[in-house]
C-alpha cells in the first residue's frame, strides 16, 4: 500500500497535469464558477451558473477570453460556451462505467486559484430529478466536498481523468456528478443544434391500477391513464384520447411514468411507434409519429 506521502505527491501531480484544462467561468455577478476545456474554443460548464448570456469571460493560464453560449440544457445542468481564442488542451476522459463504490476521486474547481477536495465514490444513483426540474438518467455520488464555485468543474479519477461534471444542482450539500458519457452526448448536441432535441408525445398521464380481467390478459397490474391531451400535439393527431389507458409501447409493457419517459428519451424525433391503449375495455394499437419538445 502506498504511503501517505506517496499519495500526496500523486494528487499534486494529477492537479499539475490537469490544471491547464480547468478554467474559471464568470457568467454571474460576483460568483465565478468552473468549467473544463472541451475542445479548441469550447468550454463545458454548469447551466445554472450562466445568469446572463453576454459579457461572459473564461480565465485560463493567466489569460482571459470572451465567451458566448453555444447551447445549454437545463435538464442535465450543462452549458457549452464558445470562446474567443482558447486553445488549451482538453482533459483526458475515462469511462464512468468503470467507476466503483469506494474509488478515490478528486473534485476540482477554479474560482481564483485551483482548489481540490478528496473523497470516495459513495454511491451510483439511477434516474434523478433536480430541484430545478431537470432530469438525468444516472449520477455519481461522492464524499468530495463541493466548495463554492465548483459547479461545472471535473470529477477526476485516481489517474486524473474526467469521469463526471460536478453540480450543486443535483443535491444541495451532497456531491453529485453527471457521468462524462452523458456530458459528452449533451455537448455534441449543443455544439450541433444549440439545444437538446427530445422526442415529444403531447399528453399528461398518471399511473392507474388495471381491472382484474385486464391484469390477467396483459400480465401487468397497472398502466397510465391519459388525463390530458395537448391540442395539435402528436398524441392528439394520432387519435389518442383523454380516458385512454396506455399499457404498451412497441409491444413492451408500460406501467409507470418513468418507463414511458425512458422510452421517449430513446426515440428519435419524427419516428413512429405503436402505443397499446385500453379504450372502452378493449385493447387497440395507435401509431404515433413523435414530435420535438421545444
Amino acid at each position: 500500500m502506498a504511503s501517505l506521502s506517496d499519495l500526496s505527491r500523486d494528487i499534486a501531480g494529477i492537479l499539475e497535469r490537469a490544471a491547464a484544462g480547468i478554467v474559471r467561468v464568470d457568467a454571474r455577478r460576483g460568483r465565478p464558477a468552473t468549467g473544463i476545456v472541451w475542445s479548441d474554443n469550447l468550454v463545458l460548464t454548469a447551466d445554472h451558473v450562466i445568469e446572463h448570456d453576454d459579457a461572459i469571460q473564461v480565465s485560463a493560464g493567466g489569460a482571459v477570453v470572451k465567451a458566448a453560449v453555444a447551447g445549454r440544457d437545463p435538464g442535465t445542468d450543462l452549458a457549452l460556451l464558445k470562446t474567443d481564442g482558447l486553445t488549451a488542451s482538453p482533459l483526458a476522459r475515462a469511462a464512468s462505467a468503470d467507476v466503483r463504490i469506494g474509488h478515490l476521486v478528486l473534485a476540482v474547481g477554479r474560482t481564483s486559484e485551483l482548489q481540490v477536495t478528496l473523497g470516495i465514490v459513495s454511491g451510483l444513483s439511477g434516474a434523478f430529478r433536480s430541484w430545478r426540474g431537470g432530469e438525468t438518467e444516472r449520477l455519481i455520488q461522492t464524499t468530495a466536498e463541493l466548495l463554492p464555485g465548483f459547479s461545472g468543474g471535473p470529477l477526476l479519477d485516481g489517474d486524473g481523468r474526467v469521469i463526471g461534471i460536478n453540480s450543486w444542482n443535483f443535491g444541495r450539500g451532497i456531491t453529485r456528478a453527471i457521468p462524462i458519457e452523458t456530458a459528452a452526448a449533451v455537448a455534441e448536441n449543443l455544439q450541433t443544434h444549440g439545444r437538446i432535441r427530445r422526442a415529444y408525445l403531447g399528453l399528461g398521464a398518471q399511473p392507474v391500477r388495471l381491472g382484474e380481467a385486464l391484469r390477467n390478459q396483459l400480465g401487468q397490474d397497472s398502466g397510465l391513464l391519459v388525463v390530458t391531451v395537448e391540442a395539435g400535439g402528436p398524441a392528439a393527431k394520432a387519435g389518442l384520447m383523454q380516458g385512454d389507458t396506455l399499457v404498451r409501447v412497441d409491444g413492451d409493457p408500460v406501467r409507470q411514468l418513468d418507463e414511458l419517459f425512458g422510452k421517449l428519451r430513446a426515440f428519435d424525433i419524427g419516428s413512429t411507434h405503436r402505443f397499446g391503449v385500453v379504450r372502452g375495455g378493449e385493447l387497440k394499437d395507435v401509431s404515433v409519429a413523435l414530435g420535438e419538445r421545444t
